[in-house]
């Protein structure tokens, strides 16, 4: 009894391994308002190498966090990823800088990073919708502020 609980507990584990495959990736984006490279973390579904083009959500971390906030502390995210079919990419926002371009700071030039050089640098090195349609944004506290802010600005960007 116990062998055949067993063998059905590592069968369930392995399906599940199976059916959520997505693919997790560190990346460097190089920001050439920020000169410097800022780290980002882009979740891959498992369906990448069958489809031609995922729509992409750009889900930004909250304030003292990094970008590895979401899978670190939500590891379900990278389910969301093949649930959805969706290509999800979160980029470092630093410690606190509400994603916007400091008029004081030119080291902080977060909405051109993420609205323009990050958003250009994943539609060319992923199969993404290169269109409006196919962004979404969307963040916790700071990153919700980041979501909210970038997308009522850049709505010529994302779609939602």
């Amino acid at each position: 009894m116990i062998k055949r609980l067993s063998f059905s507990s590592l069968f369930l584990i392995g399906l599940s391994a199976v059916l959520y495959a997505s693919k997790v990736d560190t990346v460097n984006v190089f920001s050439p308002s920020m000169q410097k490279e800022i780290k980002t973390v882009v979740i891959i579904p498992d369906a990448y190498l069958q489809e031609t083009e995922f729509p992409v959500l750009y889900l930004l971390h909250g304030y003292s966090d990094n970008y590895g906030g979401w899978v670190n502390k939500v590891p379900a995210v990278k389910e969301l990823a093949d649930w959805h079919n969706m290509i999800i990419v979160c980029p470092d926002g630093a410690y606190g800088s509400w994603y916007f371009d400091s008029p004081v700071d030119p080291a902080f030039k977060f909405e051109t990073f993420v609205s323009k050089e990050l958003v250009d640098w994943v539609d060319k090195n992923y199969k993404t919708v290169r269109k409006r349609e196919g962004r979404a944004i969307t963040g916790l506290s700071m990153g919700g502020h980041g979501g909210l802010y970038l997308g009522f600005r850049h709505q010529d960007v994302y779609g939602a």
